[in-house]
């Protein structure tokens, strides 16, 4: 079928999230999506440096001067940092900690299909363990997250389904191991490779900024998660990846992962399960691309070209399409068919005010299509900025602005338009989302901000009753990054 549907086994309350953190050891900064993906973007802090470590001052900003004779304000308004001695006896150890919590509430106060607030949470625990350290093994390192989602899905008020929802929701509210890999870097981290239970969140189809984000920008976009069966984060496949880069700005990089297009969404075939008894097929990932950070550049970009292949088919079985004489049943439709994607994406910081700090202007923007395959959505386009730390006073807060285009695939469109009851008005074929955000650094490892979004023509990307024109929400985005809140040593799961 076109939408994988949800069934949450729990609705565990918000707070919940939040004491199981606390439970593992420390106090209450995705996005998909998710805390995974900023405990990750803490551990690397710029992603491309081998082996990168909260000591390393290689980070530093190209052009910043010796000369400097004023001290740089923090903007924060607080410091939680007590446990960095702690941290570097582990990290002495080759033991890194790592963890996450997002907390996200939205209110659709207009439009949709119904008003009201919902909270989300997500929390993330990790351990990163250096093997040169431990056994001798240089370059190497292992990974393990579990991780933990609560609360409901924002697109059941806003009539946008999976289509469009927070980074902190999905596939349902459970507790699941979210990577367990082997991480090895050859040759002075030209050919870096993966191997475990993996998901291709933090490697393909993403930019490092995208969690500063609430919706499926963090971290891949709908189109990527929505138009085939990986096992998108937080659920895990057996799999492995491997990145070969001619330069350290350059790359080539490639994946395997099992697939299972019905069990993603079904509980006993995630979490702690590590069989592959419903795997029935591969997705298959690749990505070309340039990418600077700090230490190589004046001015970061990201520039790459990428696409999928995914063999498992589909599984509609005549859920969609009913036989109404209007629509061809679903059934009939290729049902062993592929899909295949691609994408082209660019960010570029275009605005410095000095040389000395990692503020400015970044723009960037995102072009993805179908090749083949019937799929919920058949092209979408996205184009935004980060501004980060729009005032010199406060250099770690970033201001966030994106503008989202979804083209509907036909056939769902015409499906939807022979479902409808109020009318059996035309369903539109076009999707379009309008978010601002702003994350306030409140201390090292703690940002909170305001969050706005606008919809216009929501669709879920199933069976329809009525058509809805738009949807307005209000809310915001509480994140907690662990190392950074104490002030731990970081071990880089670099791409």
């Amino acid at each position: 079928m076109f939408i994988r549907v949800l069934s949450p086994r729990r609705a565990a309350p918000i707070w919940a999230g939040a004491a199981a953190v606390l439970a593992l050891g420390f106090a209450p900064r995705a996005q998909a999506q998710s805390a995974y993906l900023h405990a990750l973007e803490a551990a690397q802090n710029d992603h491309d440096q081998p082996m990168q470590t909260a000591q390393d001052n290689s980070q530093a900003p190209v052009g910043a001067g010796a000369q400097q004779t004023a001290a740089q304000p923090d903007g924060y308004l607080f410091n939680l940092q007590v446990a960095k001695s702690l941290g570097q006896t582990l990290a002495n150890d080759g033991i890194y900690i790592d963890g996450s919590y997002t907390n996200i509430t939205l209110d659709n106060v207009s439009g949709g299909t119904r008003t009201g607030a919902i909270p989300n949470g997500d929390a993330v625990f990790g351990i990163n363990l250096d093997m040169g350290k431990i056994a001798g093994v240089q370059g190497a390192q292992i990974h393990f997250y579990v991780d933990d989602r609560q609360g409901s899905n924002f697109g059941d008020y806003t009539g946008t389904g999976l289509v469009d929802t927070n980074q902190t929701y999905g596939p349902n509210a459970a507790f699941r191991l979210q990577e367990l890999t082997w991480d090895q870097s050859l040759l002075n981290d030209h050919i870096r490779y993966i191997i475990g239970r993996m998901n291709d969140l933090p490697d393909f189809d993403t930019f490092d900024f995208a969690c500063n984000f609430t919706d499926f920008t963090c971290a891949n976009t709908a189109f990527f998660y929505n138009n085939n069966a990986n096992s998108a984060a937080p659920v895990s496949a057996w799999g492995g990846r491997i990145s070969f880069k001619p330069t350290l700005e350059t790359y080539f990089r490639i994946a395997a992962e099992a697939a299972d297009g019905d069990g993603f969404y079904n509980h006993a075939n995630e979490g702690w399960n590590l069989s592959m008894t419903h795997d029935n097929g591969v997705f298959l990932p690749l990505e070309v691309g340039y990418k600077t950070d700090f230490s190589s550049s004046k001015y970061p970009s990201q520039y790459d070209v990428g696409g999928f292949y995914d063999n498992t088919g589909y599984n509609y079985s005549g859920q969609l399409f009913a036989k109404t004489g209007l629509l061809e049943p679903m059934a009939s439709i290729a049902t062993t068919a592929p899909r295949e994607g691609v994408w082209a994406q660019a960010s570029q910081m275009v605005w410095r005010p000095d040389m000395n700090s990692k503020r400015g202007i970044t723009l960037f923007g995102e072009v993805e299509a179908m090749v083949n395959g019937y799929t919920p959505i058949q092209d979408e386009i996205d184009a935004g900025l980060v501004w980060q730390g729009p005032l010199a006073s406060r250099p770690h807060d970033n201001l966030n602005i994106i503008g989202e285009y979804y083209k509907m695939g036909n056939a769902l469109v015409n499906y939807q338009t022979g479902t409808i009851i109020a009318g059996n008005s035309h369903m539109a074929g076009d999707m379009e989302v309008f978010e601002a955000v702003y994350n306030a650094a409140l201390a090292p490892g703690l940002t909170l901000g305001p969050v706005f979004e606008y919809i216009v023509n929501p669709n879920d990307a199933g069976p329809e009753i009525a058509r809805v024109k738009n949807a307005t929400q209000f809310g915001g985005q509480l994140v907690l990054t662990l190392p950074d809140l104490l002030g731990l040593p970081t071990l880089a799961r670099v791409n």
